[in-house]
């Protein structure tokens, strides 16, 4: 028993001490919870505040509000300086502006190459402006033309190359041009605006073609050439009939500017017939006139491209 009041006194002066210590922790605790109490619940408080009440959505069916023009804070809208509104009535007028070009579209190629064509009339006067001893009796006649051409297009500027034979009542001529031109498409429809030049030759005269001071002596129609240069204008308009054939019409006026090479001394002449060759200017000296060509022929074209 004197060993067991021997133990708890020790025992008990400890826990006198602890709670001695604890009170004065317990009220150094206080003070501080009543000093500071005011913005630690106020902190508390804040953490604690209650969210914003949620906005429902709108019913369905309902249109969305206008959205201000180059609002920053309107959803999907680009802020800054330049940026462009979104207005839906533009949008749907420039989608139906589209739509009605692709129903109105021709279907035309993007066309790169070309061919075509012609079969028509002209009438030729080689003496039409001047005629300085050209000594052709029959020099303007009309009959039927025919031309074949080949070319390039980009976009609206055409170049190109033709051969054009005029099978004429007197003579024939051939012609072999290069060609420059303007085509303005209008839907389904291209009108040519053009230019064209290059060299012009007779392949042969009819006889009597010639004149000559010769007397019984009359000059071999084949031995006379005339040849020389050719410049003028071309109107036309064709009509696509699909994105690679067109039919047309079209209209050409030349300038001629022709010389006369002097026609050789034909063989086994008479001394009379020898002294009329050499005062006759078919056989002396050459000859130069300028001339008139129109004409007008149908046209059926090939068109190549994209």
């Amino acid at each position: 028993m004197r060993h067991y009041l021997a133990m708890r006194r020790p025992l008990a002066r400890s826990l006198k001490r602890f709670f001695r210590g604890s009170s004065t922790a317990l009220v150094l605790l206080g003070c501080v919870l009543f000093k500071g109490g005011g913005s630690i619940s106020d902190a508390y408080a804040q953490e604690m505040a209650p969210l914003p009440a949620l906005v429902p959505p709108p019913p369905m069916g309902t249109p969305p509000s206008p959205t201000l023009p180059n609002d920053p804070n309107s959803p999907g809208s680009v802020a800054g300086p330049g940026a462009y509104p979104a207005y839906p009535g533009a949008e749907q007028a420039t989608v139906a502006k589209l739509d009605e070009a692709e129903r109105e579209d021709s279907g035309r190629k993007f066309e790169l190459f070309w061919f075509d064509a012609q079969l028509g009339a002209s009438y030729i006067d080689m003496r039409q402006f001047s005629s300085e001893t050209l000594a052709i009796e029959k020099a303007s006649a009309g009959g039927p033309m025919f031309a074949l051409g080949a070319g390039v297009r980009f976009v609206l500027l055409t170049l190109g190359v033709r051969a054009r034979y005029n099978a004429l009542s007197s003579f024939n001529m051939w012609q072999i041009n290069g060609e420059i031109g303007f085509k303005i498409p209008i839907r389904n429809v291209d009108l040519l605006f053009g230019l064209h030049g290059g060299y012009s030759f007779v392949g042969s005269l009819g006889e009597g073609a010639t004149a000559t001071n010769s007397g019984n002596t009359q000059a071999n129609s084949d031995a006379v050439k005339v040849r020389g240069f050719n410049a003028g204008l071309d109107l036309a308009v064709d009509y696509y009939v699909t994105p690679t054939v067109s039919v047309g019409g079209g209209f050409v006026g030349d300038f001629l500017l022709l010389n006369r090479p002097p026609v050789g001394v034909p063989a086994g002449l008479t001394p009379d017939q020898q002294a009329a060759v050499a005062a006759d200017p078919l056989y002396q000296r050459s000859g130069t006139s300028a001339g008139l060509q129109l004409g007008g022929a149908l046209r059926l074209g090939f068109h190549f491209g994209l």
